[in-house]
């Protein structure tokens, strides 16, 4: 199956996978960012997002080639 030439130029399936993160990040963790000082604030999103991606890996499928 072949993509439309204007996502493959816009770089949609990218934008799309992007958007699904965040709303998945929005939705556990809260729009709002409890630390107040920036460092923390960056340390707080840096966690959230190891967290998520750890999340996200565990359910992923693990696929093996057979022949």
């Amino acid at each position: 199956m072949q993509q439309d030439p204007w996502k493959v130029e816009s770089g949609y399936h990218k934008r799309s996978l992007v958007e699904t993160h965040m709303y998945r990040f929005k939705n556990l963790f809260s729009e709002k960012l409890q630390a107040r000082k920036f460092e923390n604030q960056a340390t707080e999103v840096f966690l959230k997002t190891k967290i998520l991606n750890k999340m996200t890996a565990l359910g992923m499928p693990k696929i093996k080639k057979i022949a």
